[in-house]
């Protein structure tokens, strides 16, 4: 059974590395809002379909849980995608994956602020040093994005919103394991859609104007990027617990730098490694399970 869900993870974070060469490919031609509107709409209708055609599918949801699937959805597109996608202007697709795998240090701190969990001073020095990292990557790797030109620290720090937002998705959604995950993924990607609704005639106008490549990239950011991995997230997180499911996002830069490398020619900067060792670092340090006697408050 963990077997299982270790391969999906694995195959989860595979796909999502791809993501960010997709990303870094379509901005030219599409702005980052409008390509999460567009991709996740799209995605949305297939959800949808899959659900019509079989009612095992079909959402089975109590209230509170129809209010935690909305939160979820707005938690998972409009603010972890935009995030995300923003700050690839400014950072390079190895750079800009390194700082999603932080997602586990914010979950950790927001299990010791909020669920009181237990906090030794290895985690505190683990909060630290990842954050020193991250910081590290945003401020020299900006001005290594899609737009090459814009090398503006503040600005890319927007994509430090995407791994916070992710660790609450992953916390809300949790409870909802137990529900068929076509539905609850299905539902909140539709929800976290909507919140985009304002700006989706620009963004399918944009698209009718893609050449064959940008549609290929596109057709991966649908399929590739979000039904595949984010079923194969659901099933994880309903076999193992938030902590273990999470720690699978360490091997998105792996992906990410391996898949930039073949395709986009990019090379390992020093920037990459150096921070890329200091978060990881960091993030260790915080998933340790290791207790001392005093605790960090």
């Amino acid at each position: 059974m963990q077997t299982r869900a270790f391969a999906a993870l694995t195959t989860c974070a595979a796909l999502w590395g791809g993501v960010f060469v997709a990303v870094h490919e379509l901005l030219p031609v599409i702005g980052p809002a409008r390509m999460v509107g567009t991709r996740f709409a799209m995605a949305s209708v297939i959800f949808w379909v899959l659900m019509a055609v079989n009612p095992a599918w079909r959402p089975r949801f109590t209230r509170p849980e129809w209010i935690r699937v909305a939160i979820a959805g707005v938690l998972a597109v409009p603010a972890t995608q935009v995030a995300v996608v923003e700050g690839q202007r400014y950072l390079a697709p190895p750079i800009a994956s390194l700082i999603i795998t932080s997602s586990p240090v914010v979950a950790a701190a927001l299990g010791a602020l909020f669920l009181h969990e237990r906090v030794t001073r290895r985690n505190a020095i683990g909060f630290a040093t990842a954050l020193v990292g991250v910081a590290l990557i945003v401020v020299l790797g900006a001005g290594t994005g899609a737009d090459d030109q814009a090398s503006d620290p503040l600005r890319a720090s927007i994509i430090l919103i995407g791994p916070t937002a992710w660790a609450i998705y992953t916390i809300v959604s949790k409870p909802l394991s137990d529900h068929n995950a076509i539905a609850v993924v299905g539902v909140a990607l539709t929800i976290g859609s909507l919140v985009l609704v304002p700006i989706l005639p620009s963004g399918f106008a944009d698209v009718a104007r893609f050449d064959a490549t940008a549609w290929l990239w596109m057709a991966y950011m649908i399929f590739g990027g979000t039904l595949a991995p984010y079923l194969l997230w659901a099933y994880g997180l309903k076999r193992l617990d938030v902590s273990r499911t999470v720690s699978f996002m360490y091997l998105i830069p792996v992906f990410a730098t391996t898949w930039s490398t073949l395709y986009l020619g990019t090379t390992l900067s020093l920037i990459t490694v150096g921070g890329g060792i200091v978060v990881l670092t960091g993030v260790i340090l915080t998933q340790s399970t290791t207790l001392e006697p005093s605790r960090v408050s």
